[in-house]
């Protein structure tokens, strides 16, 4: 028998609150327990400490196992699930291959711009609002999950030899904390001193020091660490001001990659691209409705 959570008016009521934010960011799901708890301190609904993360990460947990939320509302980036799993049979597979069969096609909308830009994140977490984002213009997106390792650079470097004429341009977003701040000064001191390379455009996008007041994002006390040598410099330059790039709602991280990428790219060519790859989805359609047709008759 499965065990019954103690629904107290309280935790009736934070749930009632939990709901209202999941309607409202309806576009944006599914979203991560961090973005949901985010949004309730930012209301100030909660407190922002750990103590009222571990219980709002309870309250969900027994929300979803008796239907107050969906499962489809919430993910979990960190555990990643690699399906290994077979096919049921011959005719399953071929079933299956004919409905993705030319399907996927994404022409490089970037051809002909002047500027190769690419958006790097500091954590995975949000890799969902960045890529949906993104995609339309397909631009890649990188998640450094913590300071960058030097294969994910060496990639980056190819990929930059790989359009020796475009101006290559790192769109970085990032928390606003000691750590936050120093990963993209890591990542400039590597690529220019360690592999010799010239000309990226840098850009911390977010969190700025400006979207913190204007948003009235709450602080995070953990992100400052005592013992930690890139605490003093930060406090140094910006007082004991830390906070989380998931404090942004949604729509307006989602507004602010959109403008970061337009603001590269001229939009003009960007469009004409996007015309010549609709025209070439279309002739695919064609072809893979002549190569279905062919197939069934085989296998009848």
């Amino acid at each position: 028998m499965r065990r019954q959570f103690n629904w107290t008016p309280f935790q009736i009521d934070k749930l009632s609150k939990v709901q209202q934010i999941l309607t409202e960011l309806e576009k944006y799901k599914p979203l991560t327990l961090r973005q949901i708890y985010y949004q309730m301190v930012s209301r100030e609904y909660i407190e922002n400490t750990k103590s009222q993360y571990v219980l709002l990460s309870g309250l969900l947990k027994h929300a979803r196992l008796e239907d107050f939320i969906s499962w489809d509302d919430i993910e979990d980036r960190v555990r990643p699930f690699h399906d290994l799993r077979g096919d049921p049979g011959m005719d399953d597979f071929i079933d299956s291959e004919l409905d993705i069969f030319l399907e996927g096609y994404r022409r490089d909308l970037l051809s002909g711009q002047e500027k190769r830009p690419e958006i790097w994140i500091e954590k995975d977490a949000l890799a969902g609002i960045f890529t949906r984002a993104a995609r339309a213009y397909t631009i890649p997106v990188v998640v450094c999950r913590g300071f960058t390792s030097i294969s994910v650079l060496n990639d980056y470097r190819l990929r930059i030899s790989s359009h020796e004429n475009a101006v290559p341009v790192m769109l970085y977003f990032g928390d606003f904390d000691p750590s936050g701040v120093e990963m993209l000064e890591a990542m400039k001191e590597t690529l220019r001193h360690e592999f010799g390379i010239e000309g990226i455009e840098f850009k911390r996008v977010a969190l700025l020091k400006e979207d913190i007041e204007k948003y009235r994002l709450p602080h995070n006390p953990d992100a400052i660490k005592k013992k930690d040598t890139r605490s003093a410099k930060h406090v140094e330059r910006f007082g004991e001001l830390a906070v989380e790039l998931d404090a942004l709602k949604p729509d307006v991280l989602t507004a602010r990659i959109r403008e970061a990428i337009e603001a590269e790219l001229n939009i003009d060519v960007f469009n004409l691209e996007v015309k010549t790859w609709r025209v070439e989805l279309d002739k695919l359609s064609g072809l893979k409705k002549r190569v279905t047709a062919k197939m069934n008759e085989e296998k009848s």
